[in-house]
């Protein structure tokens, strides 16, 4: 059942297939009405792998909830006309589809967008991940980059576009929203392009590589697996070294900062931790470390996550009919509101199974012309507590779209990505930040935290990631804001959610992404150990879904007049993007593992050699067509022409010889000549670029992608930010802009938004309540 908290009364026409598909989920376990349109005999996306007793379980859980129908022709200009917004994917006409129904939000999903040197290009998500500067992140230098598992760049990508989908809809009217793949998934790449930027301008000497999980996020083998420990702060590494005995020979005090440790991590400090944890089980350690002050998580199996207590205590998991007669646990959703899981309430429709309902209560025809040209948030303002990367990309989201966001927080506890570099501002911080404004407050003094509720009082929004129970501590917990502003949308993130055995962990992206199965799947099939990677995925992806959660509550509130609180647990964020492997294992225990840059998808499929240092290529054949295709581009060499290859089942069986043959064409070329004759006989094939590439590629040029901005308190004047992954038709392009200081706003935000006099704001600045920069002294 839904909730209070929905999109009610929103019609979306979902006509994607295999791409975006994920984007119109999401709508519909928000509570739009999402109809599914096919053709006659169903749509190609039901074929595609993984698949169970004839059910393609990758159509099945991106469709579960939505209604299904069958309508071609007139018949579908009728629906579109009783609908408001309308999904489409890799659909060159979606302008003309604009032009025909100007009342309605046209989603376009595309791999390049509408526009743009590459518009044309074929890509498949494998494809994307190269482009869009992912792949290279994952693996280590002795073995190929690696693809992420199952569909994360279109999945992760649908979020952005969803979010995108219901600003336009706040926006009110119709218009063209152009949403590429490839520039949404780079948006998402874990601050990669602003700190290789400045390394560049600031005259560094480095070479952008894989490098494994490096130092930082260590693995460490135990009884039944490995976990993920990572040991940043002083206080962190004497509990280690607590927990090791106090050995002598650790006591060192430069051993308290990580530079000291990194010395001996190797050779002294990781064989001891290894040897400590060997008898002792994956949960056990996680859950003793944790208690003891120290970040560790399990490196999850699928398998694991099944079975895992954290998980059966949230209902993270619910059994769907996925269809002819297959059940199956699916995530049970990304998000909560108000304490209901936001979610599938069925399973995925038949084909045209509630056509005659849908067309007997289309209700009244919408009416409307193309929305008036503005940023689509102005006049909304939000409260930003965030923490390193999911409350702070929540809230970067309103601000480049027009909202008022203000950054929240004191040099007493501030946000730690600010001072990663030793100073106030690094490039991470000002990607997450850009555009915001900044009130400094102590919220732990009576005096400030009366000042932040005269500000909340004021505020649309407020966005926090912080620990759990962090809010309730400091007087700012949900329900204490809402007593304060009825009207307010509170997101809440945490590690594990605000609830579960695990509730009160503590950790990072790459600890959310072992223990959520992904980092084991991420990997080599040839090894048990992990790869790692340098991604700190799901942070990036939570912040979207954040936004995209308030986003839905704003547009409740406007229907109702009522808040909403909204809930993300990450870990969640996580398991929702490899759902469809998550419910393969559970129907086929044992069948999902690592497989490298293999799927079942095609073959070949992978990342391939060429000529040049660490210059590489995607290549991936969807089917028996593109396999062809590719043979004559390698100029039908006698390997490739066996007939034995002809067909997907026959390459597959035998891909050790197809990757073999294929590495051998490509090493000899360009990235660019590959990609060019591949893509020329419409084979999806695409240049492994990364973040520095991404500055002078003609692609992202072309898209206005790189953003140059001046930034005072980094080591360079200007720097690199990443430009948008979507624009609408009536709306300019996104506010990016420079990222403030501690408190570089309190006096204008004190004077003009809480009502201080000027007199009683200098008094709570000389009292340490509030802070401004330069710092008061």
């Amino acid at each position: 059942m839904k909730n209070a908290f929905s999109l009610a009364g929103i019609r979306v026409v979902d006509l994607t297939v295999d791409r975006g598909e994920l984007c119109g989920r999401l709508l519909a376990d928000l509570g739009a009405d999402v109809v599914k349109v096919e053709p006659p005999d169903g749509s190609p996306a039901r074929s595609i792998a993984p698949l169970h007793g004839g059910v393609s379980l990758f159509w099945a859980l991106r469709n579960a909830g939505k209604r299904g129908v069958v309508a071609e022709g007139p018949r579908l200009e009728e629906l579109l006309a009783h609908s408001d917004v309308v999904i489409v994917s890799d659909d060159p006409t979606a302008p003309d589809l604009a032009a025909r129904h100007p009342h309605l939000v046209v989603t376009s999903i595309t791999p390049y967008g509408l526009t743009g040197a590459w518009a044309g290009r074929v890509a498949t998500d494998g494809v994307l991940a190269a482009t869009a500067t992912i792949a290279w992140k994952a693996g280590i230098p002795e073995k190929d980059p690696l693809f992420p598992p199952a569909s994360f760049v279109d999945d992760g990508t649908s979020v952005t576009f969803a979010f995108a989908t219901l600003c336009a809809l706040w926006q009110g009217g119709g218009q063209l929203l152009d949403c590429s793949v490839n520039e949404a998934m780079a948006n998402m790449g874990d601050w990669g392009l602003p700190g290789a930027s400045v390394r560049k301008l600031a005259g560094e000497e480095f070479k952008e590589v894989r490098a494994g999980a490096g130092a930082i996020w260590p693995s460490f083998r135990c009884k039944d697996g490995f976990v993920r420990v990572v040991i940043l702060a002083p206080r962190q590494w004497h509990a280690m070294r607590a927990w090791l005995g106090e050995p002598e020979y650790l006591q060192d005090p430069a051993l308290d900062t990580f530079p000291g440790r990194l010395a001996i991590q190797a050779a002294v400090i990781n064989p001891l931790i290894e040897e400590l944890f060997a008898d002792k089980t994956m949960d056990d350690l996680s859950a003793e470390a944790q208690q003891r002050g120290i970040v560790c998580t399990p490196l999850a199996q699928v398998r694991d996550l099944l079975t895992n207590e954290h998980f059966k205590a949230r209902g993270t998991f619910t059994e769907v009919d996925l269809g002819a007669g297959v059940q199956g646990p699916i995530p049970s959703g990304f998000l909560e509101v108000d304490g209901v899981r936001a979610g599938p309430d069925a399973g995925p429709p038949a084909v045209g199974q509630h056509t005659e309902e849908v067309f007997a209560d289309l209700g009244p025809r919408r009416t409307g012309a193309p929305a008036t040209e503005a940023l689509p948030l102005v006049g909304l303002r939000v409260a930003d507590f965030g923490h390193g990367g999911v409350g702070v990309e929540a809230g970067r989201m309103f601000a480049e779209y027009g909202a008022d966001v203000i950054k929240v927080e004191s040099r007493s506890y501030p946000d730690f990505i600010r001072i990663q570099t030793g100073a106030e501002m690094s490039p991470s911080f000002a990607s997450s930040s850009r555009s915001k404004r900044a009130l400094g407050v102590n919220a732990k003094k009576p005096e400030g935290h009366d000042v932040l509720l005269r500000f909340i009082e004021r505020c649309d929004v407020v966005i926090e990631n912080n620990s759990t129970g962090v809010m309730d501590e400091l007087g700012l917990g949900w329900s204490t804001l809402h007593g304060v502003n009825p009207g307010l949308v509170m997101v809440s993130s945490q590690l594990m959610g605000s609830r579960g055995p695990w509730a009160g962990f503590r950790g990072y992206g790459p600890s959310t992404r072992a223990a959520g199965g992904i980092e084991m799947l991420w990997s080599y099939a040839d090894q048990e150990e992990p790869a790692g990677g340098l991604s700190i995925f799901p942070d990036h992806l939570c912040g979207r879904l954040g936004a995209l959660g308030a986003m839905a509550a704003l547009l409740a509130r406007r229907r109702t007049g009522r808040g909403s609180h909204v809930e993300l647990a990450q870990v969640e964020a996580t398991v929702g993007i490899v759902a469809e492997l998550v419910t393969k294992e559970a129907l086929e225990p044992g069948t999902v593992r690592a497989a490298g840059n293999r799927r079942d998808r095609g073959a070949p499929w992978g990342l391939f050699r060429c000529a040049g240092d660490e210059q590489w290529v995607a290549i991936t054949c969807r089917d028996d067509h593109d396999w062809k295709a590719l043979v004559d581009v390698m100029g039908s060499p006698a390997w490739a022409s066996d007939s034995g290859l002809a067909t997907a089942s026959g390459r597959h069986a035998r891909v050790d010889d197809v990757e073999a043959g294929v590495r051998a064409w490509t090493a000899t070329s360009s990235r660019e000549q590959v990609v060019a004759q591949c893509q020329a006989a419409g084979v999806p094939a695409g240049e492994m670029l990364t973040p520095l590439e991404s500055i002078t590629n003609e692609q992202f040029v072309s898209r206005g992608y790189p953003v140059e901005v001046e930034q005072p308190g980094l080591v360079v004047d200007r720097f690199i930010l990443d430009g948008p992954g979507f624009y609408g038709s009536s709306m300019p392009p996104p506010v990016i802009a420079r990222a403030p200081f501690v408190g570089e706003h309190t006096r204008e935000i004190a004077t003009d938004l809480v009502g201080l006099s000027a007199e009683e704001t200098d008094r709570l600045i000389d009292a340490v309540v509030l802070e401004v920069t330069p710092p008061h002294p």
